[in-house]
C-alpha cells in the first residue's frame, strides 16, 4: 500500500530571487555601445550623405623658379587623356598623366601598394586658377559644387 501526502503550497516557502517578478523590457545593456543609453529610440532613420571626393589642386616647387601644378581627385568616369589634351591647349603648357599603377620598381616581385591617389594630372607652371576655371567652364562641376569640392593648396 502506498500512501501519498499532500503538501499545502501556501505553507511551503520557495526560494525565489529578489528580481523574479521584474522583467527586462529594454534588452541587454551594452556599456561599450556608442550613444546615449537613456535616449529614446526613433523609428526614423537618418540618411547619411554620400561623401564626395574633393579635387585637390597643388603647386609643387621643382628647382629654382620652376613649378608643377598637380590635380588629384578627378573622378574616374572622365577620360584623363582627353582632359589633359584640352587643358594643355587651353593653358599653353605641357602636361602629363601620372597613373597610380606607375612605379619605379615595375620589376619588383612585391605587389604594388594601393596609394589611393588615382590618376594625377601634372602641368608645367602655376596653373591653379586656370584649372579651377576650366573645371567650372567645361561643366565638370557647377560653381556651387566647385566651392565645396575644389581645394587649392599652395601659397
Amino acid at each position: 500500500m502506498s500512501t501519498t501526502t499532500k503538501v499545502d503550497s501556501s505553507k511551503t516557502k520557495s526560494k525565489a530571487s529578489a528580481s523574479a517578478g521584474a522583467t527586462n523590457l529594454t534588452g541587454p545593456y551594452d556599456p561599450f555601445a556608442s550613444g546615449d543609453p537613456f535616449a529614446e529610440e526613433t523609428t526614423v532613420k537618418t540618411v547619411v550623405p554620400v561623401k564626395t571626393e574633393k579635387i585637390h589642386i597643388r603647386l609643387q616647387q621643382r628647382n629654382g623658379r620652376k613649378t608643377i601644378t598637380t590635380v588629384q581627385g578627378i573622378p574616374d568616369k572622365y577620360n584623363f587623356s582627353k582632359l589633359l589634351k584640352a587643358m594643355k591647349k587651353e593653358f599653353a603648357c605641357n602636361g602629363h598623366v601620372v597613373h597610380s599603377a606607375d612605379s619605379d620598381d615595375e620589376d619588383s616581385p612585391v605587389p604594388p601598394k594601393k596609394d589611393g591617389h588615382g590618376n594625377v594630372l601634372q602641368f608645367q607652371g602655376d596653373q591653379r586658377t586656370n584649372v579651377k576655371s576650366f573645371i567650372i567652364s567645361q561643366g565638370l562641376l557647377s560653381e556651387k559644387e566647385a566651392k565645396d569640392q575644389i581645394v587649392i593648396h599652395g601659397y
